[in-house]
């Protein structure tokens, strides 16, 4: 009998951080990315609505039921476009929200020296 010493094997990344996560799941956590902060009582209508409204300014191609399919990962097939746009709006929101963070802050700075300046002169 020969002997056999046992090799090492190398176990891929791929494979060793879990199951792969499927287009269909990829899409719908995009699409709550999309979707945003929900109020307490909000319908889940009026978010996907949201959603919609967010995507067809991007692509009239998107209709509310494809949202809604997307949303409740009924859906089966999803276009690399369709995650593309989803990214899209995400970027821009975040975008937008970083511009409004600056604005807020350069506001804060102009009040804090005018008040300053009021101060100053009121010292006087």
């Amino acid at each position: 009998m020969s002997e056999t010493s046992p090799k090492p094997v190398e176990i891929s990344p791929k494979f060793s951080e879990g199951p792969a996560m499927s287009d269909a799941d990829l899409a719908a956590n995009l699409l709550d990315d999309v979707i945003g902060h929900r109020g307490v009582r909000e319908p889940v209508k009026s978010m996907l609505d949201r959603a919609y409204r967010a995507l067809s300014t991007r692509n009239r191609e998107w209709t509310r039921r494809r949202v809604r399919s997307i949303f409740n990962k009924e859906t089966t097939r999803i276009d690399h476009r369709e995650i593309e746009e989803m990214r899209s709006v995400i970027r821009a929101k975040e975008s937008h929200a970083a511009f409004k963070s600056e604005t807020a802050r350069i506001a804060a700075m102009a009040v804090d020296s005018a008040s300053a300046t009021d101060r100053g002169e009121a010292s006087r």
